[in-house]
């Protein structure tokens, strides 16, 4: 008994249509492949820095030195603000216990 010839071509059909799909891993493969090492060259390019300049490290230091001389400033004048406040207070209160006397004294006086 002999097959019919759509039993043939369907065979070489499927075998061409797995052939296509086979091609089409392989090329989604390789160009995975390659853009990884395309984009991991590039990494270890890119990721080398190059150590600062004499210049740049000047600049640095004066920027350091800035920043905690401009640190050391706003303490003193945070200090002398509560310096302040507490004499603020204190006169305040002074000024309270002298309009207390004043009015004693005048309500004495009234009488």
């Amino acid at each position: 008994m002999t097959y019919p010839i759509i039993f043939d071509i369907l065979k070489w059909g499927c075998f061409l249509v797995s052939l296509v799909f086979f091609r089409e891993v392989v090329m989604r493969r390789l160009f995975l492949t390659t853009m990884l090492s395309i984009g991991l060259v590039l990494f270890c390019a890119s990721g080398c820095t190059k150590k600062p300049s004499p210049e740049e490290m000047n600049k640095l230091t004066e920027a350091r030195a800035s920043a905690e001389s401009a640190e050391k400033k706003l303490a003193e004048l945070r200090a002398e603000r509560a310096q302040l406040e507490a004499t603020l207070d204190a006169k305040k209160e002074e000024l309270r216990k002298t309009e207390e006397e004043r009015d004693a004294i005048k309500a004495k006086l009234g009488e």
